[in-house]
């Protein structure tokens, strides 16, 4: 036990003494009366003896042992920490909170009801916020090093026919066109690659870069690029891929991000740009490119119904789904439900 009551009614509480000056260490006890305290030897003879009030207590860690010291420097350690907060009056609120509670299980399931509120709720205003002070440096730096591993692993030259490039480019002037001069505040350009792996595919970059596979090129009318290119270009005008990114990457980093250290984690996914590929947009991140990409394209003077036609030729159940735009823009249903409502409201 502990400490043991003796006959003169005072309390003993078991545990190691070190003389002042000296690291030897004596079993002992220290017994405590009205307002004296002894320290006894094994051999119960008295080392030292103090007023109660002279008696040092330092505060309670945790469970590590506890430290008395006396007025003549000897050092006393127990592990009876319940006794000495009974009887010197040091107990204190705070650790009663360290003990387990039932209450505790209530404060854990606030804990991770807070955090998920945080992440449910939170995390979209501070992905906002980090796409806003994304500096533009950055983004384009996002692209090159995304065009890089690309030409590096998955991509080669274009090997499309020069008229044919100059017909799409023509395109793309007439898209651009349209944009509210006031919108402006991205660098949109095509790059043409191929890619044969990819299927008919288009993709954006975070900083206005539009990959258009030669596959796609030789296969969609004009009406059906301008769809295309115009719905990547809504991908940028949204943010899309710069929000994805920050999404996946989770909250801690969009916290770096915000106080300014972003680390070498943030700085591989935005200077590379290889977490692009792995990513998918939003269900409503792809309506509104489809919205952006149909408006602007009729605004143009293509049709927007033939960006249907396209999800069409691509949505048949002999589609490898690893190809073309079915890798990288899922759900085409709903989405042709959208378009065929802007049409009708157009």
């Amino acid at each position: 036990m502990p400490f043991i009551r003796s006959s003169q009614g005072s309390i003993s509480i078991q545990g190691r003494a070190y003389p002042p000056l000296s690291s030897r260490e004596i079993r002992a006890r220290l017994a405590v009366g009205q307002d004296q305290v002894w320290l006894i030897d094994p051999g119960q003879r008295i080392m030292t003896q103090a007023g109660l009030m002279d008696v040092k207590i330092e505060p309670r860690l945790g469970q590590a042992e506890r430290r008395i010291i006396l007025p003549d420097g000897t050092l006393f350690l127990t592990d009876a920490h319940d006794t000495v907060d009974d009887l010197l009056g040091t107990r204190t609120s705070l650790h009663g909170f360290e003990q387990f509670h039932p209450r505790l299980i209530a404060v854990a399931l606030a804990c991770i009801l807070g955090a998920w509120a945080v992440w449910k709720y939170g995390l979209s205003a501070l992905v906002h916020m980090a796409v806003w002070l994304t500096p533009g440096p950055v983004v384009s730096a996002m692209d090159q090093g995304m065009l890089a591993s690309m030409d590096r692993v998955m991509s080669e030259p274009s090997q499309l026919d020069l008229d044919r490039q100059a017909e799409i480019l023509k395109i793309f002037d007439h898209l651009q066109e349209q944009i509210d001069p006031q919108d402006q505040s991205h660098d949109y350009r095509i790059a043409f690659r191929h890619m044969p792996r990819m299927g008919p595919n288009a993709f954006a970059l975070p900083g206005g870069t539009i990959i258009v596979t030669d596959t796609l090129a030789e296969t969609a009318s004009a009406d059906a690029l301008a769809g295309v290119i115009g719905h990547e270009m809504g991908h940028v005008a949204g943010h899309h891929g710069l929000k994805q990114v920050y999404r996946s990457v989770g909250g801690y980093v969009l916290i770096s991000m915000l106080v300014g250290d972003t680390g070498p984690m943030l700085e591989d996914a935005l200077l590379q740009g290889n977490l692009i590929l792995s990513l998918s947009y939003s269900r409503t991140h792809e309506l509104q490119a489809d919205t952006f990409g149909a408006t602007l394209s009729h605004q143009a003077g293509y049709d927007p119904d033939a960006l249907l036609d396209f999800f069409d030729s691509l949505d048949l159940p002999e589609q490898d789904g690893a190809s073309g735009w079915l890798s990288t823009h899922p759900g085409f249903e709903e989405r042709k439900r959208n378009l065929r409502l802007l049409d009708d409201l157009q």
